[in-house]
């Protein structure tokens, strides 16, 4: 085995994020590892990856097992190129590269080592690695000039494209790669999956992209503090999970029956307990009975797929709906007005210093769906940039070289974008939903606020006071949600909505769409979703 974890534990502070777990990973065997958002997924990749120690329990790593693990943050190599930066982790070239330089340039006059720096040189491919990197960046869209730019200067969807890059040159006999394919476009995803199907290392890859799980060998769970294991793809463990959450609900309902009536025998024997000694005994005894079946009574986390739950027995199905776990509740206001025409797009080229695309066109109304492909820098995202920045009144950062983008009158829009606007980052989440509703002159108090906050599955005691800029991922995408939804909108503007987002939340918000019955505008590389929502296409 790579990695073998026994009673893997893990506390931050008071916060108790796994207990007891344990797992493997063999080699080449491709895991992904799923759970909803703030269970532990990022911390428990750092405690394998090496980065975090601050655990209980044991971690056994195969001898002189190397590891490489995607960086989130670039605090101390912002000043290297992408290139140096990906060839830092490309064994031994670093090393060997200088001693070739410098034996060229006379510095050096070991011929053992010149010998043994071309032979490895040779026979790693090494000599024309920079031009097999350059070409992969490329594929990323990642042109030869950004690629030779300090990391700081790369937009954090080109960061993480980088990371990838470096994985797949590192030579790591185990992969660790925190959310791959957000941000990335369909022909880097795939490019990617088949990477991962042919690399000859184990990966495990943090992702709740339906592609991406698709083509895994196993799914672990991370849920309740527990990991379970399922072997297969997306749709094995769909299919496991189905039987396995089936059978948690039955248990836990018996449970619950098995409460409600010692729960009874307790209020039957407290009204009879002083009549005798007898009774007093029995009272206290049944107590014990109902403090011990409370104890072992734990409700689990529940979620089965939707089309999964659609097959189940109606009795086992009204259980499920009974107990499942909590999920993001969206309100979709119901819109009566009927607009032919929200947006309509002619002849249109846009771009910056010369057109990104030329010559598009395309128009919808009320209801109606319209999904933008294309591939990333084609000028997907400053096409809606655009359209918002008129709805707003605002010249827009690109040119419009031909063209017209003509929008209606009464047009209200709820967008969700990639990034949160920087205005809101240090402020605290109840600042933050205040000011959203100011900033739309919509009245709000603070119960709405705490409401709200409770509706998007948000703590209105605890998370109230966070900073939006200290949220996880799934809680900024649950706060681009509340903004989105809050000027009742009659179109809404989706850039890649499923980023950060766990499946019952992307599940959650495919059925608000669906049921939205306004228009919307969207951009996304998730083909399930994607297939969810439907729509006119038009390609730029």
């Amino acid at each position: 085995m790579l990695i073998t974890a026994l009673q893997l534990s893990k506390t931050i502070g008071a916060k108790t994020l796994f207990t007891d777990l344990d797992f493997h990973i063999a080699p080449n065997e491709k895991v992904a590892l799923i759970g909803r958002n703030g269970q532990g997924k990022s911390t428990l990749l750092n405690i394998i990856g090496g980065l975090d120690t601050d655990y209980t329990g044991n971690l056994t790593r195969k001898k002189n097992l190397r590891t490489v693990l995607t960086k989130q943050e670039h605090l101390t190599d912002n000043t290297l190129s992408a290139l140096d930066y990906i060839l830092q982790s490309v064994p031994r070239y670093i090393e060997y590269e200088k001693v070739l330089t410098g034996f060229e340039k006379e510095h050096h006059t070991d011929m053992h080592l010149y010998t043994e720096a071309v032979e490895y040189f040779s026979e790693h491919g090494y000599y024309y690695i920079k031009d097999l990197i350059m070409g992969t960046l490329n594929d990323f869209q990642i042109s030869d000039e950004k690629a030779h730019h300090p990391l700081v200067t790369l937009s954090g969807g080109e960061k993480r494209f980088v990371e990838l890059t470096r994985m797949m040159y590192s030579q790591a006999e185990l992969l660790l790669i925190d959310e791959p394919t957000n941000h990335m476009d369909y022909v880097g995803k795939e490019q990617f999956i088949s990477w991962m199907l042919t690399v000859e290392a184990g990966v495990l890859v943090v992702t709740h992209d339906r592609d991406v799980l698709k083509h895994v060998d196993r799914i672990i769970e991370l849920k309740d503090q527990r990991i379970t294991s399922y072997k297969g793809n997306y749709e094995q463990y769909l299919k496991l999970n189905t039987a396995q959450t089936t059978s948690s609900v039955v248990n836990y309902q018996n449970q619950m029956k098995k409460l409600a009536e010692a729960k009874k025998r307790v209020e039957w024997g407290l009204a009879m307990r002083a009549k005798s000694k007898a009774w007093k005994v029995r009272y206290d005894h049944w107590v014990k009975d109902y403090e011990k079946i409370k104890s072992e009574t734990v409700k689990p986390s529940f979620w089965i797929d939707q089309d999964s739950v659609a097959d189940l027995d109606k009795a086992v199905s009204d259980s499920y709906h009974k107990f499942k776990e909590k999920n993001v509740r969206i309100a979709i206001p119901s819109n009566k007005e009927r607009i032919s025409q929200l947006v309509g797009v002619k002849n249109l080229s846009l771009g910056y210093s010369s057109p990104l695309f030329r010559d598009v066109t395309f128009a919808f109304g009320s209801t109606q769906r319209q999904f933008i492909k294309g591939r990333n820098g084609a000028g997907k995202s400053t096409l809606v940039k655009t359209i918002i920045s008129r709805y707003h009144d605002e010249t827009p950062k690109a040119t419009i070289f031909e063209g017209e983008i003509k929008l209606a009158s009464n047009l209200r829009i709820g967008q969700y974008n990639q990034e949160i606007d920087p205005i809101y980052l240090e402020q605290t989440l109840e600042q933050a939903i205040n000011n959203v509703y100011a900033s739309l002159h919509i009245p709000i108090d603070l119960g709405k606020v705490k409401s709200t906050m409770s509706q998007y599955l948000f703590d209105p005691v605890v998370d109230a006071r966070q900073k939006i800029i200290d949220l996880s991922g799934g809680q900024k995408a649950r706060f681009q949600l509340i903004k989105m939804f809050a000027n009742n909108p009659n179109l809404l503007i989706l850039d890649e909505p499923t980023n950060h987002l766990d499946l019952p939340s992307i599940e959650e918000l495919e059925n608000a769409l669906q049921q939205y019955d306004g228009g919307i505008l969207y951009i996304s590389h998730d083909t399930s979703f994607i297939s969810k929502l439907g729509g006119d296409v038009v390609e730029i």
